[in-house]
């Protein structure tokens, strides 16, 4: 490579760097929906069911697979991922760990509520805050991405509100969305720079409360408290295994290569990265990209085991039944958006917690329908809402890197005993849901284990000083 070619310029630049890595997982859509197309074989019908995804609401859960075809659903996802590198090229900002987890929490939730058309009013709403604040578009082109949170009520307003069926779009939906696009851009900054005072860092979807909190609100204003009825928009598929495993299992592998590549050894390094606690960091920074790309890999291939191996446990008519989770677009985009905070606190040694908590509160339910105590059981590790929750959870993994591994158990099976009630807050029109509830879990932890726990350096260092002694 030539000294001071385009490439190089790039490699040399940390925030460049980050911003063609993420150019790349975005070219990888666009080939994952022409080979998504060949796979199905109804690459024909791939713009019409992107167009399919664009023009319908998007409250939770609609499963875009089903919805626009499984190629259709990677262009949507790939637009969307477009849209997100457009916007920091353009606005000149400076991309790092944040900017990674904005980006994959946008193009995450484009397989099962985020659509090309739905972010548009969010991405207009921040750069009018921009302009009331006198401040470059690039220093909040982050918050721009987070605001997409809100996508459902957008694409409510756009082609359904205030009916129970789409009508399309008219122009008084657009001007609505926004219009809501602007409040939201301009109200969810200053509430995301105030909630870490709630979950302390603790919760690494830091976002996420601050849209909850902002869902709720708008969610009263606009159904609620004038009493129109809520729409539902549940619709699932049975997936698509072999292609979701084969497209990010590829993806992960090249990511360890491209660490390999770019810093010869690096690998070694990322021992003292999993020995790290993930709060308040930046592993861009800290650790380097090569580092980071090692553990985008690693910890991606450790997702991809857990939704591959995990399996619901199911009491059924006197007998256990055990169901496998199906990779649908709402499975996809949990894998994304778990695959977030990669850059920023996120990796197998203190997520592995987090699922065994999980796993031991899926109990509950369970023993309630073999007891008797319930007539069915609510469910099981492979209920959708619950892999999808399982995906936000895993935002507490600085509780165990803090705290160790039993305080991260018990965040998990906290988490997934409240993650299927907060929906009836905000109707299913907040995407950040379950990073939703893991604030809630934090700011409900965090203070306890402090006073009855210390942090794992705390303890660390008094059981070295009860050795000296």
């Amino acid at each position: 490579m030539k000294k001071g070619s385009l490439l190089s310029g790039y490699l040399e630049d940390p925030s460049k760097t980050v911003w063609l890595i993420l150019f790349c997982f975005t070219i990888a859509f666009f080939i994952g929906a022409a080979a998504a197309g060949l796979y199905t074989g109804d690459a024909d019908r791939i713009i019409p069911g992107f167009i399919t995804i664009c023009s319908r609401p998007s409250q939770f859960t609609m499963d875009y697979f089903e919805l626009g075809t499984l190629g259709g659903a990677f262009l949507n996802t790939a637009m969307v991922g477009l849209a997100c590198n457009m916007m920091l090229l353009v606005s000149g900002a400076h991309c790092n760990g944040l900017t990674v987890a904005a980006y994959w929490l946008t193009v995450g939730f484009a397989t099962f509520g985020m659509t090309f058309t739905n972010i548009w009013p969010f991405f207009f709403g921040t750069w009018i805050y921009s302009r009331i604040k006198k401040v470059k578009f690039g220093t909040v082109a982050n918050l721009a991405m987070f605001a997409t949170s809100m996508g459902p009520f957008a694409s409510e307003l756009m082609v359904r509100y205030p009916g129970l069926e789409a009508h399309g779009f008219t122009v008084q939906g657009v001007l609505a969305a926004t219009a809501l696009g602007v409040f939201v851009g301009c109200v969810l900054p200053p509430l995301i720079a105030h909630v870490p005072n709630l979950h302390l860092g603790f919760d690494l979807y830091g976002a996420a409360p601050a849209s909850g909190f902002l869902a709720f609100f708008i969610y009263c204003v606009l159904y609620r408290s004038p009493g129109i009825e809520v729409p539902t928009n549940t619709y699932l598929g049975d997936g698509c295994r072999s292609f979701v495993n084969v497209f990010f299992v590829s993806i992960f592998l090249l990511c360890i290569a491209a660490g390999n590549i770019l810093e010869r050894g690096c690998h070694r390094r990322y021992r003292d990265l999993l020995r790290h606690h993930g709060h308040k960091t930046d592993f861009t920074t800290e650790f380097g990209i090569p580092v980071t790309l090692i553990n985008m890999g690693t910890y991606g291939l450790f997702i991809m085991l857990y939704y591959n191996i995990v399996h619901g446990m199911v009491y059924d008519g006197g007998s256990i039944v055990f169901t496998s989770a199906k990779f649908t677009g709402a499975t996809m985009g949990a894998i994304m958006c778990m695959f977030a905070f990669v850059a920023q606190g996120a990796q197998p040694r203190t997520v592995f917690p987090i699922a065994v908590g999980y796993a031991l509160a899926s109990l509950l339910p369970f023993f309630a329908a073999y007891t008797g105590l319930v007539e069915t059981q609510n469910w099981n590790l492979c209920t959708q809402a619950i892999l999808v929750g399982m995906c936000f959870a895993s935002g507490l993994a600085p509780i165990t890197g803090k705290y160790g591994f039993f305080a991260g158990t018990a965040a998990g099976a906290i988490h997934a005993t409240l993650v299927m009630s907060v929906p009836l807050w905000h109707g299913g029109f907040c995407l950040y849901n379950g990073g939703f509830t893991a604030g809630i879990v934090a700011a409900l932890m965090v203070p306890v284990l402090d006073r009855y726990m210390g942090s794992y350096e705390e303890r660390i260092a008094k059981k070295e000083l009860s050795r000296k002694k």
